[in-house]
């Protein structure tokens, strides 16, 4: 999820009304603020988005949780009850949570909610779930609701559309958005990054080019979080490369390839380079195995 959450939670904090629309299915809801989303549970979690909003002449709190998978570390129903309890403590106004998952495979077993006890005591909590592969996909190219453009793909398709003619139109009437140019080529990045969630990424590329694209700010920290992970994983193989060459050049007659597969998963080049010093003096190559073993 971490590859998506920059540009979910940027889209749902720069078109905040739209989401709610999605949230209470009605466009009688106003957004008053967003709120600080840190949650202090049993360990700081910071939950997708959290507003302060205008519904039903009431202010309430909506809280929204974008899964792109199945929750796996604690059943959804605990994990948001929890979120919810935290902030009826905090801002003591009334809790609406909504689930919004993203992949069309995700979400067909989230009850929704969770209760125990009887009339006597116990609890029962709702939350609303939002599968964004039961949505009716045209309706929200048609709607004002500009947010919502880059997951229309993630959306069920007209039934007269194959799957090419329907990601083309959703990229069409993000094109066409009434926005400015920066906004355009967020838009359409988030389009592509949250697509090729449930589609081939070629198709995405075939219809939205990088020109389209490089007015996002999103594009290029994508672009330089690449060069530094580039030039980081340059630096490990060449760590592993000289360790490979000294244990080589001490112990001819020695298999290295044992080495070189444990040494490949290493990911810390502190590690490495430790490593390296200690391939200088070790005794065997079975002997330096052990420490690598033992990271």
């Amino acid at each position: 999820m971490a590859q998506y959450d920059e540009i979910v939670k940027h889209l749902m904090d720069r078109f905040a009304n739209d989401f709610a629309i999605l949230s209470f299915a009605t466009p009688d809801v106003e957004v008053l603020e967003t709120l600080d989303t840190e949650q202090q549970t049993v360990k700081v979690h910071r939950n997708d988005m959290t507003f302060k909003v205008l519904w039903n002449n009431e202010t309430v709190i909506l809280h929204i949780e974008v899964q792109t998978q199945d929750s796996r570390d604690k059943p959804m129903p605990f994990r948001v009850l929890a979120y919810a309890g935290e902030l009826l403590l905090r801002y003591e106004l009334p809790v609406y949570s909504v689930v919004l998952y993203l992949s069309s495979n995700a979400g067909q077993t989230d009850p929704g909610g969770y209760s125990y006890g009887n009339d006597q005591f116990g609890l029962q909590h709702r939350y609303q779930v939002i599968r964004l592969v039961d949505l009716e996909g045209e309706s929200y190219l048609d709607s004002a609701s500009v947010g919502l453009l880059p997951f229309t793909p993630l959306m069920k398709p007209p039934v007269d559309l194959n799957t090419e003619g329907w990601l083309q139109k959703c990229v069409e009437r993000t094109e066409s958005a009434p926005v400015d140019l920066q906004t355009r080529s967020t838009l359409l990045y988030a389009l592509t990054t949250l697509g090729s969630l449930n589609y081939d990424p070629n198709l995405f590329q075939k219809l939205i080019s990088e020109e389209m694209m490089q007015e996002s700010p999103f594009y290029e920290i994508i672009m330089q979080r690449g060069r530094e992970e580039g030039i980081e994983k340059g630096a490990l193989q060449n760590c592993i490369k000289n360790i490979l060459s000294i244990l080589t050049k001490r112990f001819p007659l020695s298999d290295t390839a044992p080495v070189a597969e444990a040494l490949e998963s290493i990911q810390d080049l502190e590690r490495l380079s430790e490593l390296l010093l200690i391939a200088v003096q070790t005794l065997s190559v079975d002997t330096f195995l052990q420490e690598v073993e033992t990271s």
